[in-house]
């Protein structure tokens, strides 16, 4: 058994609590203490559960910098497409990238979003990280339907395993089949994995659904997969909501434009979260995420990061950072719980997401400087704090500057 203790320690689910300890056996959690005067000492430093990134995508990891126009969405997506044209080689190494770049600031489970299989690449599988694979299909032609559809089912009849868990992710309504996205969520349901989808991303996705025009549909036209006879049919996200709703947990990624009946349906469905991705969505929208409206009506909202492609890295600390700087009023036990527990809660993780007798010793060690050593409240996201230690299943990932020297 070890124990540690810090001059504040965050539950994860409530305030700080000053000069606690924590005792860890094995992976788990024993014990919480105060005035431990037997354990190690780590400083002035706070602890934080493991931080979870409920919506990535790794193999963009080697983008120095974000793809351009942000500002303009129909212009993005084929400089993304672009993009992953001119490095169709580089996948594997910008997973391992991201997953290093990924728990080196505190991230000890991540959702990502892949267009391959990567577990059998013995040096990303062998991360430190908990992984939840949504494998993402997309497709607009017939012949892509079938095609899909049997690729998803060879994804799945390779099970997950206690590290690297696996779902399904539609794309998003403007780059499906009608029948692709049908037969996706009936295969999650069949196979009980849960699901995740771009949803209600921009307002040229609504127009879309609306109207079966705008720049999305003058986009597919450009990049000549359009099939305007699938969008003649007026639809809203909610429409899309309803199907997802297939008795799995479901992330719906970024919502960046629900709308009043999404909300009122979200809010009866406990199985079903939404993923803010707040720096991408301040880079590429102009209207406000509606998640505060989403917490205040009982809606689970987890934080993601999306991409490097849409974003200049992938720390959920500096997703919290920023929140913090635009909404100083927000207590940073409350903030935390978006990248923490409620994370836990969308993927449906038991024992992550908390430091609790009882859950697994996932846990990020955070410096303390200024106020913020008195008062973590209202400091611990100040812009001086960072991770410095990251423990995962009771192991010391990241070694925390008080035990370095303790070993010299």
């Amino acid at each position: 058994m070890r124990r540690y203790r810090a001059r504040w320690l965050f539950p994860g689910d409530g305030p700080p609590i000053l000069n606690a300890t924590i005792e860890v056996r094995d992976n788990d959690i024993i014990s919480l203490s105060i005035d431990d005067s037997d354990a190690v000492d780590l400083g002035n430093v706070a602890l934080i559960p493991g931080l979870i990134n409920a919506h990535t995508h790794l193999e963009f990891s080697t983008i120095p910098a974000p793809l351009q126009p942000l500002r303009d969405f129909t212009s993005w997506i084929p400089s993304v497409i672009s993009w992953r044209q001119e490095h169709p080689d580089g996948i594997s190494s910008a997973i391992r990238k991201g997953l290093d770049e990924s728990i080196s600031y505190g991230v000890t489970t991540a959702a990502e979003i892949a267009t391959t299989d990567w577990r059998s690449d013995s040096e990303a599988s062998s991360t430190p990280l908990n992984v939840l694979m949504f494998r993402e299909y997309l497709g607009l032609s017939d012949e892509a339907v079938d095609f899909q559809l049997s690729s998803a089912r060879e994804f799945l009849e390779q099970p997950g395993s206690e590290q690297v868990k696996i779902g399904l992710s539609p794309h998003s309504p403007y780059s499906l089949h009608p029948d692709l996205f049908e037969g996706l969520c009936e295969l999650a349901e069949q196979h009980q994995v849960p699901l995740a989808m771009h949803l209600a991303e921009s307002p040229e996705e609504l127009e879309l659904l609306e109207t079966g025009g705008g720049k999305l549909a003058a986009m597919l036209q450009q990049l000549g997969v359009a099939r305007p006879e699938l969008f003649k049919e007026s639809r809203r996200p909610l429409d899309y909501l309803h199907r997802l709703d297939c008795g799995v947990p479901v992330l719906v990624v970024h919502g960046n434009y629900l709308g009043q009946r999404e909300i009122e349906f979200l809010k009866t469905r406990p199985n079903m979260s939404v993923v803010y991705c707040p720096r991408t969505h301040a880079a590429m929208q102009s209207a406000e995420h509606p998640w505060k409206e989403l917490l205040e009506v009982g809606i689970n909202v987890a934080l993601g990061t999306d991409s490097r492609a849409s974003n200049p890295d992938l720390f959920i600390w500096k997703e919290l950072q920023f929140l913090h700087k635009r909404h100083e009023g927000i207590p940073a036990s409350e903030l935390l719980k978006l990248a923490t527990i409620n994370g836990a809660d969308a993927l449906q993780l038991g024992r992550v997401g908390l430091l609790k007798q009882g859950h697994i010793a996932d846990l990020c060690v955070v410096s303390l400087q200024g106020a913020s050593i008195e008062n973590p409240e209202s400091g611990l996201f100040d812009s001086q704090n960072q991770p410095a230690g990251v423990m995962k299943h009771g192991e010391w990932v990241v070694t925390p500057q008080a035990l370095k020297i303790l070993e010299q």
